[in-house]
């Protein structure tokens, strides 16, 4: 005599959820080249949910129909995905801990490469070029210096290139650095060539792309959290063979090296989330 199961409802829906939004994660990759199939589910759903409330729609099969029908709100949905909360200096600790420790470190050789990676509209990328220029003065035409930020969202970084910000920008920001660096454009303020030729931005991918080679300091923070565990190791393994010996990496205050990659890395600044890439 067989054996009756019971299945409960609400498994069987959250099985049927999570296989449609597979579905159209899948979707998003093949027709846009969007690859958030490695992104953390809860957050991704979150973000899709959104949307699909804007536009009055119940079901993922339905909002797959939306897309065909809207080009546009690939573009919409792409711009929610991709986290844009930046200011400079955000969560300062950091950058005092690089003015002071890492930047006289780096400075004993000519070239000094930075990669902001997840650099959204650019903020970060400057505040390290205003420190190098803070600390380096005069001698700062005497290095070689090549600060890459880079990012997803093409949107995001035309923004950054133009270096353009309002007020809510420089909360964390000495007054002294936006009266040194920056010049006033009405009720918006542009940040100076000096600054602004150290960096150099462009599209880059930690799920897809090759990672940026022989760099000294690291800086990916607040972007490891949104990534599930296989692809978290994918871009701290990145990061290892993108820095040179004694490189630094920076992560956000909310992420930590995975316990695979302690032999990798030295802890610098528990606080800051700072690390020192060990060996040769």
């Amino acid at each position: 005599m067989p054996i009756l199961t019971h299945t409960n409802p609400l498994d069987l829906q959250k099985d049927m959820d999570g296989s449609m939004l597979g579905l159209l994660l899948d979707k998003l990759f093949f027709d846009k080249g969007y690859d958030f199939r490695g992104y953390k589910k809860t957050s991704v759903r979150r973000r899709i949910k959104r949307r699909m409330h804007l536009n009055n729609v119940e079901t993922y099969e339905k909002y797959m129909e939306l897309l065909d029908s809207l080009p546009s709100e690939h573009q919409r949905l792409f711009d929610d995905l991709t986290i844009k909360v930046t200011s400079f200096f955000r969560d300062i600790y950091p950058f005092y801990i690089i003015r002071k420790k890492i930047i006289p470190d780096i400075i004993n050789d000519n070239e000094i490469r930075i990669w902001c990676a997840g650099c959204a509209t650019g903020e970060e990328p400057y505040s390290i070029g205003m420190l190098l220029s803070d600390v380096l003065k005069d001698d700062i035409l005497k290095f070689n210096i090549k600060i890459f930020g880079t990012d997803i969202n093409e949107s995001a970084l035309e923004s950054a290139r133009l270096g353009i910000y309002d007020l809510s920008a420089f909360k964390e920001m000495k007054e002294e650095y936006k009266n040194r660096h920056f010049f006033s454009m009405g009720a918006k303020y542009r940040i100076k060539y000096s600054v602004r030729q150290l960096v150099r931005y462009g599209i880059h991918s930690l799920v897809r792309h090759t990672p940026i080679s022989r760099v000294d300091l690291l800086l990916c923070r607040n972007v490891l959290i949104y990534f599930d565990r296989g692809l978290q190791e994918k871009a701290l393994r990145d990061f290892y063979y993108a820095l040179k010996p004694g490189g630094y990496l920076v992560l956000g205050k909310s992420e930590v090296i995975m316990s695979e990659f302690r032999d990798a890395f030295k802890e610098v600044d528990r606080e800051a989330r700072i690390y020192q890439k060990k060996g040769s």
